[in-house]
């Protein structure tokens, strides 16, 4: 089993800061059994971001990691030849002199908002030959052609940030943008928009399209011995992550980094420590044959260990110079 977590160090100064006091008892208790830290860097250029290439387990191209079409196949709707993407309502922003989205996930978009506004858009993407399916309030599933070979930024990308360096320039796009204009003008309108302004709520006003890409080979994930604890954890890692063949992908510290918001960072790590460090802390959820694996990541850094297999020599460094969880996110 590989976790992969991202936004593990902060970009901002606030949480930074505040990452010198984390108290994380289950994750500090895991460090003596980390083995050789594997680093990786990424580029601030990349369509996908550093974690996303990692969490991917194979050498996908550079914005067509199959996040789509992973939860496609999970849903039972995949089928081969198809092509996927996912649709994240959002509000964008427009300023002078760009255009800036808004955290989707802090749109506090109900179940019942977010479906109107599928079957209100519904129509508009059914005549561009992209069939929408639910999937969450915060993000929907697109199959069509268009998304053949569609390289496209990861939602990461633009969260909270200006959005024009990433806005899709292919000529295979380019239906897509009027796409987008179409539904600016549609939900402008829109009356749930205007219930939304009214409780002091930001309108929806656009949508992003990101994980694109088609399935490569898949390999067998690895897994953990069958035990009630350690299914209890297997559904908790699913419930928090992102699931593709290959890893569990968790995203819960990403609203506390990008707003810079120590408290609500601080939260979603001791959460973390709570639901997932803790069982593994328990060493009957690790064995021999099924070696757990902990990728945590920065913007542009990431440090890879493997529970469980720190050397005689790592025992004897950690014995005279104990690894410190301040240490390991300065790393990052």
């Amino acid at each position: 089993m590989h976790i992969v977590i991202s936004h593990a160090a902060a970009p901002g100064p606030r949480c930074r800061a505040a990452s010198a006091a984390l108290q994380l008892s289950h994750l500090q208790a895991l460090l003596p059994q980390l083995g050789t830290k594997t680093l990786h860097t990424g580029s601030p250029d990349s369509l996908t971001p550093l974690a996303e290439h990692l969490a991917s387990g194979q050498a996908y191209p550079d914005g067509l990691v199959p996040w789509a079409a992973w939860l496609a196949q999970a849903q039972g709707r995949y089928q081969s030849g198809q092509h996927w993407a996912l649709i994240s309502p959002c509000h964008l922003q427009i300023h002078s002199d760009h255009v800036a989205m808004h955290d989707p996930y802090g749109l506090e978009l109900s179940e019942d908002e977010s479906r109107t506004l599928m079957a209100a858009m519904q129509p508009y993407f059914e005549e561009d030959g992209i069939a929408l399916h639910w999937h969450s309030a915060t993000s929907w599933l697109a199959q069509g052609q268009v998304f053949q070979d569609l390289a496209s930024a990861s939602l990461a990308r633009v969260r909270a940030q200006p959005i024009d360096p990433w806005i899709p320039r292919q000529s295979a796009a380019q239906g897509l943008r009027r796409l987008q204009n179409e539904m600016q003008m549609l939900l402008y309108t829109h009356a749930l928009n205007d219930a939304r302004s009214a409780r002091g709520l930001a309108p929806v006003s656009g949508f992003w399209i990101s994980g694109t890409g088609s399935p490569l080979q898949a390999s067998a994930p690895h897994a953990l011995r069958a035990s009630s604890a350690n299914n209890a954890l297997t559904q908790t890692l699913h419930r928090l992550g992102a699931t593709n063949p290959h890893t569990i992908y968790i995203e819960s510290l990403a609203f506390g980094a990008l707003q810079d918001d120590p408290q609500a960072w601080i939260q979603a790590w001791q959460d973390l420590d709570a639901q997932v460090f803790a069982p593994l802390a328990g060493r009957h959820v690790t064995d021999g044959n099924a070696a757990v694996t902990i990728t945590l990541c920065g913007d542009h850094r990431a440090c890879r260990y493997v529970l469980g297999r720190a050397s005689l020599w790592q025992g004897i460094q950690q014995a005279w110079s104990p690894r410190t969880l301040y240490h390991l996110l300065q790393a990052l």
